[in-house]
């Protein structure tokens, strides 16, 4: 069953949300009389139609690593695509940029129209040196986004790393959920295999923003420019979703499959989901348990209400709300019809969860558990017909069995492999 997008009006009759809200359920119809049952729903967001497109000014800092790791092409590259990044902007675009070795300088401090050249200039000039200290990095930036901060500013942080930064995680993670709670969104870059990805990716996750795997120096300006331009689309600064379960229902685990897979948590009933683009979309799964329904008839299962900040809409209402329902039967010969992106969804989702429990059992030391993991991950990816990623899942499965350990890359592109199999835009839309 899908759902249209329901958007609620406020007090000016013609005003609707600029959110637009569809829903797919697994089950049309659920039986009666049993003890528990499992349901599916796939949320979509995106932006309506009908929203103003114009571009939101950028208030950018860049965080980068500038430590002796980072010598020749690593910072090569991280010179050009910043170059590019610093082409890229207008002029009532506010950015700033930070380098931390051991200590954080603040290389350019946050200014709108920018003197292009010269800004390029400085960056040239920075010289490799010290270690890795993450969060003196961290703080620089949040203070040089804090202060130049408008009504309107898309407010975002891009932090690129080559190392692991030693004693200061916690107060790592703790800045970028701040950093969340501010409406400050942290893209978190990670080059070569010597990085904590436990540690970026909680960070992007706590602030909305995106963790990325840069496996090879040449494809940093690719990164760059493609978190520069997904931030000239955003619309909606922060999503937030609320789902609220019937009597009944418990909300088992939900994940963002779409731009990529994660695992959302959803505390007090609420998850930062993050900015949103004019041409993007953030669709979500979520599994519920439901108790006996002793009654036949219809029953709403949940609400979900999503609220934007959409600077372009400050007069209007800026959430939009649905619910599903499921027909409660006492026929004991219902037959199930999943629809088919459910089905799909799933089984990209049981090889994310894979690669989790993979992990897990790695770090347990229950080898053998982890690598048949591996190896059943491996042929489910073939059958998907993603060869690579299947090469490397059984290449570690090998290494695991032959040494005990997976090696710090293939660790990381299976990680960062798995999360990238979200579902197309267009087999949500034409289900």
């Amino acid at each position: 069953m899908i759902t249209d997008s329901l958007t609620t009006q406020n007090n000016s009759p013609g005003d609707t949300s600029p959110l637009s809200l569809r829903t797919i359920i697994s089950h049309n119809t659920l039986k009666s009389g049993v003890q528990e049952q499992a349901c599916y729903v796939l949320l979509d967001i995106s932006p309506n139609r009908d929203l103003p497109t114009s571009r939101l000014p950028l208030n950018l800092c860049l965080v980068l690593d500038k430590s002796t790791s980072m010598q020749g092409l690593r910072l090569q590259q991280v010179k050009e695509a910043t170059h590019q990044i610093i082409d890229y902007l207008q002029p009532n675009d506010t950015f700033s940029l930070v380098v931390f070795s051991d200590r954080a300088e603040v290389l350019l401090p946050g200014q709108k129209n920018i003197d292009k050249p010269l800004a390029k200039s400085v960056v040239s000039t920075t010289q490799p040196s010290g270690g890795t200290e993450m969060l003196q990095g961290l703080l620089a930036g949040l203070k040089e986004i804090q202060g130049n901060r408008s009504d309107d500013s898309v407010n975002h942080m891009i932090l690129l790393t080559d190392g692991q930064t030693y004693g200061d995680e916690d107060d790592c993670l703790a800045q970028a959920e701040w950093a969340g709670r501010s409406q400050v969104s942290i893209s978190t870059m990670g080059i070569g295999a010597d990085w904590n990805e436990d540690l970026l990716d909680a960070m992007a996750n706590a602030s909305g923003g995106v963790s990325t795997y840069i496996d090879f120096p040449r494809k940093i300006v690719d990164a760059f420019k493609a978190t520069i331009t997904e931030l000239s689309t955003i619309v909606a600064r922060e999503i937030i979703l609320t789902v609220t379960p019937s009597e009944g229902l418990t909300l088992q685990e939900a994940f963002q499959i779409t731009p990529h897979i994660r695992r959302l948590d959803i505390s007090g009933s609420k998850a930062i989901l993050g900015p949103l683009g004019n041409t993007g979309r953030k669709t979500i799964v979520m599994e519920f348990r439901i108790k006996t329904i002793p009654e036949s008839g219809v029953k709403r299962l949940a609400r979900f209400t999503v609220e934007g900040d959409v600077p372009t809409q400050a007069k209007q209402q800026s959430w939009a709300w649905t619910e599903v329902k499921a027909t409660i039967s006492s026929d004991a010969e219902v037959p199930p019809s999943i629809p088919p992106v459910i089905i799909t969804t799933l089984g990209k989702l049981a090889i994310f969860k894979m690669q989790e429990k993979a992990m897990e059992d790695l770090e347990k030391g229950n080898i053998i558990a982890a690598t048949s993991r591996l190896e059943t991950m491996a042929t489910r990816l073939l059958n998907l017909g993603e060869t690579e990623l299947a090469r490397a899942a059984l290449l570690e499965a090998g290494r695991l069995s032959r040494t005990g350990n997976l090696s710090a890359e293939g660790k990381k592109k299976i990680r960062y492999g798995t999360r990238s199999l979200s579902i197309l835009p267009k087999e949500i839309q034409h289900d």
